[in-house]
């Protein structure tokens, strides 16, 4: 079986290390590893490849895979793969949901705590050499607040979801979430589960509003400017899903009229960040550059599941990870 190594990217971070591939070719002598380090590279070595572990495989192209038939995506987002000659075909695919799940937790934690301790507001007064103390102190749209008690409200209730809300419960924050599958038991940490159709109720009593869902033809700009209106006023907006899950405009808009009150914001609709996007400058946004997942050490565990996927689909058993490709996810 030709088995296809592309994990490249733009993002160096992103680019599957050489002693990875080298392990995973030690792992499989009976399968003949096909490694690509460029897009050019994989485009060309595709039409050989029975099995793909990669992110690119190219609309234009697909149509001459005919041996390809099941593609590992090395990350949890697999929109760019879902277009409709390969939603109409019979290649399975699946991808990395949950490993980086309890990073982007610990993440999610850290920036609910700057927002409502307004540490970003504090590191910005450090750069200028300015005293912040009674403007943090006092009263009015810095002021600090508490957690405790404070309700966090999860849209989308995934692999990052169900890591984030017993984190939250500890600091004692009451937990709602969302999820399609509404009248499933709620998962730890989750006092209440909630259908989609019930969004406005829980922005309106949110004070957290976290964004952890994909992004589908039913979430791409799922906070608009009507949902920036029924958002609990100074609530804090973090989203760790996808940047289209948001409508830049009305976010932007919200957070100058302090109807949010502040936003953690780790993914966008164009990446790099838009050097002209007024994120940058909002002084009450905290702008990460798509690290909320970042890991000492991802390729591990990324590559022992690519490795236990490869030996189920060598014995025709169940696939990990398996993606339902007309929902998205």
């Amino acid at each position: 079986m030709n088995v296809l190594i592309g994990v490249v990217s733009d993002t160096l971070a992103w680019v599957l290390p050489r002693h990875v591939a080298a392990h995973l070719r030690q792992m499989f002598p009976q399968h003949a590893l096909l490694e690509a380090w460029d897009r050019a590279e994989i485009r060309r070595r595709l039409p050989e490849a029975d099995v793909a572990f990669t992110a690119h495989v190219d609309r234009d192209i697909f149509p001459s895979l005919a041996r390809l038939r099941w593609i590992q995506a090395p990350a949890a987002g697999v929109g760019s793969l879902l277009y409709p000659e390969m939603l109409a075909s019979p290649v399975i695919l699946t991808n990395a949901r949950g490993i980086r799940a309890r990073a982007i937790a610990e993440h999610v934690i850290g920036v609910t705590i700057a927002l409502a301790r307004h540490l970003h507001t504090a590191i910005r007064a450090q750069v200028r050499r300015e005293w912040v103390q009674d403007q943090l102190e006092g009263s009015g749209a810095n002021i600090v607040r508490s957690l405790l008690g404070a309700r966090l409200g999860i849209v989308g209730l995934g692999a990052i979801g169900r890591e984030v809300a017993p984190l939250a419960a500890a600091l004692g924050m009451q937990v709602t979430a969302i999820r399609k599958h509404a009248t499933r038991p709620a998962p730890p940490g989750v006092e209440e589960v909630l259908p989609p159709e019930a969004l406005p109720d829980l922005l309106a009593r949110s004070d957290v509003v976290l964004l952890a869902a994909p992004s589908t033809r039913d979430t791409r700009g799922l906070i608009g400017a009507r949902e920036v209106a029924q958002m609990k006023p100074g609530a804090f907006l973090i989203n760790v899903g996808r940047g289209r899950l948001i409508v830049d405009e009305a976010v932007a808009e919200g957070l100058r009229r302090g109807r949010i009150g502040g936003a953690a914001l780790d993914v966008f609709s164009h990446e790099p960040l838009d050097a002209d996007s007024p994120y940058w400058d909002l002084p009450n946004v905290i702008v990460t550059p798509h690290t909320s997942g970042a890991m000492e050490d991802y390729w591990t565990p990324l590559a022992a599941l690519f490795a236990e996927n490869l030996r189920r689909f060598e014995e025709g058993r169940p696939l990990l990870n398996l993606i339902d490709k007309e929902r998205g996810y």
